[in-house]
């Protein structure tokens, strides 16, 4: 039974994930935002709101338009494939507490200048009546939801001192508190901005 209960143990002990403490000089914050950081939604809309990325227009820049007399109706179709970049978020911030962030990509968008490009591509192939005196646009659009929240994981101020430089080199460099450790539980910072929920393309049919 000791035996068993010491094999448990180690692999307990394996299966844990150990972090080791790392130099982030010239960092002395008490904690830093990276890689690993997770957002966590605390609040959101209820409704979302349509996000026009692209309409197209006829070769003379205007909308097609079916005459207000002389029909009983007009058949329209955009016959060409429509490929529109747009960004997953807009507005807001996603680092509104101005934490450091450290690391190679940042998943999420957690630093405020970075912007998560993506693209919608649209084959019209299929036709639209339109009423005479209403006009005709194939439009392409991302659905947002405004939300906001906060960070789980981030690396930690342990009290350690550092400099990231040889020992002769610390009366350039001085010793800070920059020894970090990862803290996967840590909540932390905060955000806020309009996200992408879902995209569609369609006509939009009015009256001109």
């Amino acid at each position: 039974m000791k035996i068993k209960h010491i094999a448990i143990s180690l692999l307990t002990l394996i299966s844990t994930p150990v972090f080791a403490d790392q130099c982030e000089y010239p960092h002395n914050e008490p904690a830093l935002l990276g890689d690993g950081s997770i957002k966590i939604i605390r609040q959101q809309a209820r409704n979302t709101w349509d996000d026009w990325v692209w309409r197209g227009r006829q070769s003379d820049g205007q909308p097609f338009r079916c005459p207000s007399v002389g029909t009983q109706s007009c058949m329209y179709m955009w016959s060409k494939a429509q490929t529109t970049g747009y960004s997953w978020a807009v507005g807001g911030t996603f680092n509104a507490d101005k934490i450091p962030v450290i690391g190679a990509f940042l998943p999420g968008s957690i630093n405020g200048n970075y912007s998560k490009n993506k693209s919608i591509t649209t084959t019209f192939g299929w036709n639209v009546t339109v009423q005479p005196g209403y006009s005709a646009e194939p439009i392409q659009v991302i659905q947002r939801r405004w939300m906001r929240g906060v960070y789980k994981g981030a690396f930690v101020q342990t009290g350690g001192m550092c400099s990231g430089a040889p020992d002769w080199a610390h009366a350039i460099w001085p010793k800070r508190h920059s020894m970090y450790r990862w803290d996967a539980n840590r909540i932390t910072g905060s955000w806020s901005s309009n996200i992408e929920v879902g995209k569609f393309a369609t006509y939009h049919i009015y009256k001109y």
